[in-house]
């Protein structure tokens, strides 16, 4: 996948491509269903698939383990109901929704290495669809034995807050020359 698209990209004829913090890349194709809940929004799933051979072997190891149990880890939520590399993306429930968040689609998506985060909304360029970003759930960020949470996004400093100075570089002695490790 290029790195000139976000991490999430839905293109006109819904092929997404789905780039997590971790480097793995997926692709896929989703289809796009009418709410029930308010006339002319739509919502979006889809199953996707990793692009490099080990990934999807890890994948279709989990998804054969949940086909099996149908068990999800302890640590995601009562209602998850979060299947290996299905996507489901919903609009924000219309009372959460404030003048910021109005357009925005969540959802989830359950991998080998645990659960993220899809956020993301319409966008202005003709050649997507829907462009967003991928974190780690905060489920998975609030389990002590998650593989992904320090892919966990610094959070951002308030304004009335100084950012603190960077550390000064020590200058190299004249003459000096680097040495391998």
């Amino acid at each position: 996948m290029s790195q000139n698209y976000p991490p999430f990209a839905v293109f006109p004829d819904l092929n997404c491509a789905l780039r997590l913090p971790s480097g793995i890349e997926y692709r896929g194709k989703l289809r796009q269903h009418p709410s029930n809940e308010v006339d002319g929004e739509h919502w979006y799933e889809g199953y996707l698939r990793a692009e490099h051979k080990d990934h999807v072997t890890a994948d279709t190891n989990l998804k054969d383990r949940f086909n099996r149990d149908g068990l999800r880890p302890s640590y995601f939520h009562a209602q998850s109901n979060a299947e290996p590399l299905r996507l489901k993306l919903n609009r924000i429930p219309a009372a959460k929704r404030t003048e910021k968040n109005a357009d925005t689609l969540v959802g989830e998506v359950w991998n080998h290495e645990g659960l993220w985060t899809v956020v993301a909304s319409a966008s202005d360029s003709p050649s997507l669809h829907v462009a967003g970003t991928v974190v780690p759930s905060r489920y998975e960020v609030g389990f002590d034995g998650s593989r992904i949470r320090q892919y966990q996004p610094e959070p951002v400093a308030q304004d009335n807050e100084p950012m603190p100075a960077p550390a000064p570089r020590k200058a190299k002695a004249a003459g000096a020359v680097s040495r391998p490790s």
